[in-house]
């Protein structure tokens, strides 16, 4: 069930109004079986995985906060730990696992075979495995009291608009706004539509019609005739569509908790404006990357210490939100890239950001900077997007090596028709740039043109294939 459907929307019709006219009681109990409902639509199984963390964890919890010695209570959160990180390796890493374990069990002569092909992979396991740790981990250092509702902490962990691809929302930040309903008004429906309409935009319009050129371009067949400009305009695309998609997903989830009165985090802040790698990561995927941020690197050691263990605290940081985003090694290589590239940022300015409004005579410097990142992210997106290391090598020989060889291939851009669906992300991008340099605001009014507009896009631009989300793998 997935959000650009129509059975998603007849759906969430029936369960908003639940939410909103029965007693607050009621209603979450109606919000948490239209949450089952919803998981459940893609296969009734993942029901039982995600129904024994919800219990492990609750119970977990209480167990935290009650134990008297420190001891015990490190003995209860390395439960929940060893139970959550246990299922998310089996069920997701298991494949890979087995296709490396076989590949090295060969090397040595054995003909064995432990590839598990028919493997399923339950949706947005990643996800609700990291909220649920949160909630056990907030308890232990005291930032959380547990939740005394099984009910109302079931439904934080499956609560169905952020459920499969996020926003991460934390245990802290949601289970209070169940205490009782807040009430709707203008602003919250304004938002929460403008929200909706602008994902669905940014999903319908923009990625699922760039995705058939992506999915040539990133052919294994394909990418070895590409010319350099062929080659680039791709992973151009590819690095629209991947936020578009993903930004989109998040822009209706939050706007689907607008209208019932709730809130989430936001989860995108306009990325590809970003004037340093550590920036990027604070516009992009805000939730993991605050996730990563205080449940691993501070804990780690983060910045407090020699620079040596820091730049270390780095790559150990992006290798596993790398090989959270997928079981394979070019994801693994995709954070380490960014890991480094952290670190030689660190180096080179000595853990200093220079973020502010940039003045006039400034901007040149500040644009290359950001030119700079954009051509980075877009450099390691092809680990990304790209099925092994082989495939690419063979896009990065075609974008750095080819036009060495003198074949650019100015006149094969049959492809160069799509640059136009990268212009509403470009325009989206400008705005948030003006916002922050020159202090320019949307007025209301340009908010509902601009709603309007994307909404008549959408009637007359809908494509007539299904294209999954992107993060629905993750």
């Amino acid at each position: 069930m997935s959000f650009d459907s129509l059975t998603f929307w007849l759906f969430f019709a029936v369960a908003w109004m639940a939410w909103r006219c029965l007693p607050f009681n009621a209603a979450k109990t109606s919000a948490l079986l239209a949450s089952l409902v919803f998981y459940g639509w893609w296969n009734p199984w993942f029901l039982t995985l995600i129904g024994f963390s919800v219990v492990v964890d609750f119970y977990v919890g209480a167990r935290i906060h009650r134990a008297s010695r420190p001891a015990l209570r490190r003995a209860w959160l390395i439960t929940s730990l060893v139970t959550n990180l246990g299922l998310l390796a089996v069920f997701k890493y298991g494949p890979f696992a087995g296709r490396n374990a076989t590949a090295l069990a060969r090397m040595f002569g054995a003909e064995v075979d432990f590839t598990l092909e028919d493997w399923i992979i339950p949706v947005g396991i990643s996800f609700y495995t990291f909220q649920t740790l949160s909630y056990s981990i907030d308890i232990y250092r005291g930032l959380l009291t547990p939740c005394k509702s099984f009910r109302d902490f079931s439904l934080f962990v499956v609560f169905f608009p952020q459920l499969v691809a996020g926003p991460i929302v934390r245990a802290r930040d949601l289970l209070p706004q169940f205490v009782r309903r807040r009430r709707l008004s203008v602003v919250h429906i304004q938002l929460g539509i403008e929200s909706i309409v602008t994902g669905l935009f940014l999903k319908v319009v923009v990625a699922d019609n760039l995705a058939p050129i992506v999915g040539r371009t990133f052919s294994m067949d394909g990418a070895g005739v590409l010319t350099p400009v062929q080659a680039w305009l791709g992973v151009l695309y590819f690095s629209i569509q991947i936020f578009a998609d993903f930004a989109g997903y998040s822009g209706i989830a939050i706007g689907l908790a607008q209208l019932m009165g709730l809130r989430f985090p936001q989860n995108f802040a306009h990325p590809y404006i970003s004037r340093s790698l550590s920036e990027f990561w604070t516009r992009w995927h805000i939730s993991l990357s605050q996730w990563l941020r205080d449940y691993l690197y501070i804990p780690l050691g983060g910045n407090q210490r020699r620079r040596t263990r820091v730049a270390i605290n780095l790559m150990i940081t992006m290798l596993l939100g790398g090989l959270w985003h997928g079981a394979s090694w070019h994801f693994l290589a995709w954070g380490g890239l960014h890991g480094l590239g952290l670190c030689v940022e660190r180096a080179f300015a000595r853990g200093k950001r220079q973020l502010s409004r940039p003045t006039i005579k400034q901007l040149p410097l500040q644009f290359l900077r950001m030119l700079i990142v954009f051509v980075f992210v877009l450099t390691t997106w092809v680990f990304f997007r790209a099925e092994n290391f082989v495939h690419a090598g063979v896009m990065l020989d075609r974008m750095y090596l080819e036009p060495f060889r003198g074949r650019m291939g100015f006149a094969a851009l049959d492809n160069a028709r799509h640059l136009v669906l990268v212009l509403p992300v470009v325009i989206m991008h400008l705005s948030r740039l003006g916002t922050e340099w020159i202090g320019w605001q949307r007025t209301v009014a340009v908010r509902v043109v601009a709603t309007a507009v994307m909404l008549f896009l959408l009637t007359i631009l809908r494509r007539d294939f299904t294209v999954e989300f992107l993060y629905f793998q993750f």
